[in-house]
């Protein structure tokens, strides 16, 4: 009879871990695939800061996180339509904000750079400045507003950084505008083809990058909130810092 009563409890004690791991909230997430240090795709997984950062926020309020790893311009545009709940890293500029939903803090702040090569004369490259010369850009990327809306620039667009970086390595473009942290990235992992041959001329922005939530996705409006919530604890907590100096 003991035996029997210990093997039901043991039964039992199986079925609810079971149902705790089902009760278990998971949410798919958009995470784009050519942004490292912050969010790119290795060995098919999503690796980077950001991905450190919605992964742990969102489990603090006991939601895990699966990502899909896509080009940025298809990650925003599949968030926009609602088959995705929310895609990083954004920049919520005049010509999207109106079209998604927002976090209450930024994932991280940074510099969009304008880099020429090495050679070249120019100096304090804000937009205005730029009026009339060429640079490139990565689709669907946004680079502050008085970059992104302003049409006297003549952009050049590019999928990948890399792709800029080498148009303007063999002058088709003047300048190549990125982000700080992403293009010390490629100059180091490039360092034959692309170390010592390329200058800082100018900032464009120094943004926030958030996560942008879908208006239509089914649940986002909590989602959001349960992000929020989450980042605020991991945000003031040293394991941030830790993510921090992890990718950084």
């Amino acid at each position: 009879m003991k035996s029997v009563l210990c093997s039901l409890l043991c039964l039992l004690s199986f079925c609810h871990a079971l149902a705790g791991e089902a009760a278990k909230e998971v949410v798919t997430v958009g995470a784009e695939d050519d942004w490292a240090p912050y969010s790119s795709v290795v060995d098919r997984q999503a690796k980077g800061f950001a991905v450190d950062v919605v992964r742990e926020a969102y489990a603090l309020v006991g939601i895990t996180v699966k990502f899909d790893v896509l080009p940025y311009s298809r990650c925003m545009a599949a968030t926009k339509a609602g088959t995705l709940v929310a895609c990083f890293d954004a920049v919520p500029n005049a010509m999207i904000a109106k079209d998604y939903l927002w976090p209450d803090l930024p994932l991280f702040t940074t510099h969009m750079n304008v880099y020429a090569l090495a050679d070249s004369k120019d100096s304090g490259m804000v937009a205005r400045k730029l009026e009339g010369r060429t640079v490139g850009v990565e689709r669907g990327y946004e680079y502050g507003d008085e970059f992104d809306l302003n049409t006297k620039i003549i952009r050049k667009i590019v999928d990948k950084n890399d792709q800029g970086f080498k148009m303007l390595l063999a002058r088709r473009i003047e300048f190549m505008a990125a982000e700080e942290r992403i293009a010390n990235a490629l100059f180091i992992r490039f360092p034959t083809e692309f170390g010592g041959k390329f200058k800082l001329v100018g900032t464009v922005a120094t943004p926030g990058l958030f996560i942008a939530f879908s208006k239509t996705a089914p649940d986002s409006v909590r989602l959001l909130k349960k992000f929020n919530e989450g980042y605020a604890i991991l945000r003031n907590s040293p394991r941030y810092r830790a993510i921090e100096a992890k990718w950084f």
